[in-house]
C-alpha cells in the first residue's frame, strides 16, 4: 500500500498546526537531526526549510527521516531537489518507515582513518587483527575477515579482550551538538539539474599514531586496553568479512580517551559540513 497519500495529509495537519518537525539523518556514525520548516506541499512532494548542516548531509544520503510529535511512525522520504542558498529541500518518496528505531542513545563515531584493533576470545590460542568500524563509550563495532572468522568460536556472550589505540593527538575539541558523517567520496550525487556538480574530497585524518613508551612509563595517548562481551554478529557476504558488536566496559581513563577522539571526530565533521555547505551554496547562486 502507498503511503504518500496519508503522509501528505499528515505534513498537511503539521504545517497547519506550527508543529516541530526534525529531519534524522546519520554521517560517519554521528547523528545530525535539526528543526525543520514545512515551507510547500505538493501532489507528491514536501518543500522543507532546515538548518545547513542537514543540507550538506541531505547532499550526502540523498535521504532523510521525518519524526516529530505528531509522527507516530518515522516517516522516510527521499531528496528530490536541493536549495542550498535558500536552506531548502524538496523531498518525495515517502514511506513509513516501520523498522527504524530512532538516534542512539550514545554517539558513536566512525575513524577517519583505518585502526587496527587486536582482538582475543576467551579460549582462543591467540589474537587477531580486526579493524574498528566505529566506537562510542559503551560499545564498538569490529570488521574481522571472513576467513578467521571461526563458528564455534564467535557466539554471542563469549567474552573478549580488547587492545588498540586511537588516534587523539592533539588538543581536545568542544562538543558542539548532534552531527554524524561516514568516510566516502562525496562526488556524483545529483544531477546538474537539481544542484552542479562538485568534487570534493574528504580531508585525512591529522592525527599520527606514536610510538608505544617503554615498559614502566605512563601509557600512550589514545591506547586502549578494554575486557567485552561479543552481544552480536552478522556476515556482509559483499566485502568478505563480519561485523561484530561489542559491549564492553571501560575505566575512567579509557572512557575519556573516547570521549575525546569522539570531539575530535565531531569537530573534524563539521568542518566538512561547514566546507560542502559553502561550496554547494557557491555553485547553487552561479
Amino acid at each position: 500500500m502507498d503511503d504518500t497519500v496519508e503522509i501528505l495529509t499528515l505534513l498537511r495537519l503539521i504545517a497547519r498546526n506550527e508543529t516541530v518537525l526534525r529531519l534524522e539523518n546519520y554521517y560517519k556514525g554521528l547523528p545530525i537531526s535539526y528543526e525543520a520548516t514545512i515551507l510547500a506541499i505538493g501532489s507528491d512532494y514536501a518543500e522543507l526549510r532546515c538548518n545547513r548542516y542537514q543540507i550538506a548531509c541531505l547532499y550526502l544520503n540523498r535521504e532523510t527521516c521525518l519524526v516529530g510529535d505528531e509522527i507516530a511512525v518515522p516517516i522516510a522520504a527521499q531528496v528530490a531537489l536541493l536549495r542550498p542558498s535558500s536552506l531548502s529541500v524538496v523531498l518525495h518518496g515517502f514511506q513509513y518507515a516501520r523498522n527504524k528505531i530512532g538516534l542512539r542513545n550514545q554517539i558513536r563515531v566512525q575513524p577517519d582513518e583505518p585502526v587496527i584493533v587486536h582482538l582475543r576470545l576467551k579460549n582462543a590460542l591467540s589474537a587477531v587483527q580486526a579493524l574498528l568500524a566505529d566506537i562510542s563509550t559503551e560499545g564498538l563495532g569490529l570488521y574481522l575477515d571472513r576467513s578467521l572468522f571461526l563458528p564455534r568460536l564467535y557466539q554471542p556472550g563469549v567474552e573478549v579482550s580488547l587492545t588498540f589505540k586511537l588516534p587523539v593527538s592533539g588538543a581536545p575539541a568542544r562538543q558542539t551538538g548532534n552531527l554524524t558523517m561516514t568516510a566516502g567520496d562525496l562526488t556524483t550525487r545529483f544531477s546538474r539539474e537539481q544542484i552542479r556538480g562538485l568534487n570534493l574530497g574528504l580531508e585525512a585524518g591529522e592525527a599520527q599514531r606514536k610510538p608505544g613508551a617503554p615498559a614502566g612509563q605512563e601509557m600512550p595517548a589514545g591506547q586502549i586496553t578494554a575486557r567485552g562481551i561479543l552481544i552480536n554478529l552478522r556476515p556482509e557476504l559483499h566485502s568478505q568479512r563480519y561485523r561484530l558488536g561489542i559491549r564492553f566496559f571501560p575505566d575512567e581513563r579509557i572512557r575519556q580517551t573516547i570521549a575525546q577522539f569522539i570531539s575530535l571526530r565531531q569537530s573534524a565533521i563539521i568542518r566538512e559540513f561547514k566546507t560542502l555547505y559553502e561550496t554547494i551554496s557557491q555553485l547553487d547562486r552561479a
